[in-house]
């Protein structure tokens, strides 16, 4: 070897040496990765803080160390360090050898004299920092988005500046063929290139998987945003054959000065809501503007809605859960209506807009408190029936939705042991640790507990091992295709599954003796649907056997 090879080697070690020691002044571990993320190198307090001893992290994939829920968000960490070269602090899990997890936060730099791989630094996060920074990383992100720009607006006021909001929409470009680490890396390249162009480089922000929003300042234009986003589009759509790259924009200015904090927490979301459902016709150009058509629109709309369940309006029709070995009711679910003429809304004209306008768990609370009323009042409903009230995943992503609930429950404490609470949309629930705590709260009060539709969503077996459920309702996808073979066999593992966890099943949307017999058949213990009653108001004001229609079924049976 020769000198000038000896003293560029010596050279990178001092480099390497002063690394080592700037990266530990603010963290735990160091670790170099090669280009397949597996650790080459590591260097620090892992045995003591995380429980894994260097012997053991290298030659591993770092990933196999980072709990599951977290991979994605390590997987899109690891892309945008690829891209840009520099990982900010990202809150990841870890789970040691012996299994203990370890909420830490991870940096990253690729350093030039290391053209392959990288360097990581962890640093362990204390437990409150942890639960604040999981409670950050759990909200809605259009929420996240809207609240992040309000406290830009403020800012903006604060110190006489003149923010900008831009919102762009590539849910109508396609990649076909694409590999999924191609798509990953243009998406993260998207999100981080607004970053770079928002408000100290932290105001920007995905509203789904192909949507996002940044806030910027006089200094950038949205022209000059739109431009990067073109060239990103370009870099990318050149890679992927047929590919074609479309974008939606839309800028807005933000003069807030006639509107309330309320007023612009609600346009904004109006406005976010807006672009991403109809991003090709959005046309609003300013939030005085949006604030003008969406808050007025709004706001009586809700208003509206409020007075409505907040009156005789709000009305329940009850359907039955039957035994189907025994034909007795395990309860009634209530499904709530609001009455117009001589008919009622249908759901799906209540629920999507009061989600929408972010009063869903308003109409829950009242719903909740409405049924534990009339159960108390016993004219509607008989003093042995037991009632099923439908709660939202979204509002349980509300912390003041449950102190809310809670403090009605305190008041009807009696009768507390005939109410199940019936959670739809479990997806929904955006701190799904905190929702096992409080439900778990809930269900020591007596409540009794029942998950809607399961199997519906791709987190649904995820929620079903947290959630201290007692009752799990099968969505009607898995009853009906268990007419056949395959789909009954299917039915079947579910079923089995959530008794292993110690919960009693429940069949949806039963509507003849042939669905009826194939729940009894896989082993699901009670059925609801048109086979048996259709939802009605006074359904639950006299307790009654359905002993007639299980004999309906087992002629069924016997006559196939």
């Amino acid at each position: 070897m020769t000198d000038s090879s000896d003293a560029l080697v010596e050279k990178l070690k001092q480099q390497r040496d002063r690394f080592i020691a700037f990266a530990f002044a603010g963290a735990d571990l160091l670790l170099e990765m090669d280009d397949a993320d597996v650790v080459t190198y590591s260097a620090g307090a892992g045995e003591a803080l995380y429980g894994l001893s260097d012997a053991e992290l290298l030659g591993k994939p770092l990933v196999d160390f980072i709990v599951q829920r977290d991979r994605p968000r390590f997987a899109e960490a690891m892309q945008r360090l690829r891209n840009t070269g520099r990982l900010d602090h990202t809150p990841l899990t870890l789970v040691g050898s012996k299994g203990a997890m370890s909420r830490m936060r991870i940096g990253g730099i690729k350093l030039p004299q290391f053209p392959t791989g990288c360097h990581l630094v962890l640093s362990r996060v204390s437990q409150m920092a942890a639960t604040d920074e999981e409670k950050a990383h759990s909200v809605d992100p259009r929420v996240r988005f809207v609240e992040m720009v309000r406290q830009r607006l403020n800012e903006a006021n604060r110190l006489g500046e003149e923010y900008t909001l831009t919102l762009f929409d590539l849910s109508a470009t396609q990649l076909p063929n694409a590999e999924p680490a191609l798509l990953q890396s243009f998406f993260s390249t998207v999100h981080h290139t607004l970053e770079q162009h928002s408000i100290r480089h932290s105001s920007a922000g995905a509203f789904n998987e192909r949507a996002f929003g940044l806030v910027h300042d006089s200094t950038v234009t949205a022209g000059v945003v739109r431009e990067k986003m073109v060239e990103v589009m370009k870099k990318y759509g050149g890679k992927v054959k047929g590919a074609a790259l479309k974008m939606h924009s839309a800028t807005l200015d933000m003069d807030d000065k006639t509107l309330s904090e309320e007023d612009i927490g609600k346009a904004l979301t109006y406005i976010v809501n807006g672009f991403v459902r109809d991003s090709a016709g959005f046309a609003i150009k300013s939030l005085a503007e949006g604030a003008k058509v969406a808050v007025e629109d709004t706001l009586v709309r809700v208003r509206n809605f409020r007075k409505m369940i907040k009156s005789d309006r709000l009305v329940f029709l009850y359907q039955p859960m039957v035994n189907v070995n025994t034909g007795a009711v395990l309860a009634y679910e209530a499904f709530g209506r609001i009455s117009h003429d001589k008919g009622f809304f249908n759901p799906s004209q209540i629920i999507p807009f009061a989600t929408d306008m972010g009063v869903i768990g308003e109409f829950d609370l009242m719903a909740v408190r409405k049924a534990l009323d009339t159960m108390k009042a016993a004219q509607n409903i008989s003093a042995l029936a037991t009632i099923a009230v439908n709660v939202s995943g979204t509002s349980l992503g509300n912390p003041a939705f449950y102190h809310a609930l809670l403090k009605i429950l305190e008041g009807h404490k009696t009768l507390l042991a005939r109410l199940v609470l019936e959670i739809t949309d479990a997806a929904r629930i955006y701190n799904i640790d905190e929702a096992r705590r409080l439900l778990a709260r809930i269900k020591r009060m007596g409540v009794r507990l029942s998950l809607d539709d399961f199997g519906s969503g791709g987190a649904a077996f995820d929620i079903l091992k947290i959630l201290p459920v007692d009752f799990v309702k099968i969505d009607q996808t898995y009853i009906f295709d268990a007419r056949e073979k395959r789909g009954r066999s299917v039915l079947r593992a579910l079923t089995s599954l959530t008794h292993d966890l110690g919960m009693t099943t429940i069949g949806e949307c039963v509507e003849d003796s042939h669905m009826m017999n194939i729940l009894k058949d896989v082993g699901i213990e009670y059925a609801q649907g048109h086979f048996f009653a259709r939802p009605a108001q006074d359904a639950a004001k006299k307790i009654k056997y359905f002993k007639d229609h299980l004999k309906v079924a087992e002629q069924s049976a016997a006559a196939e």
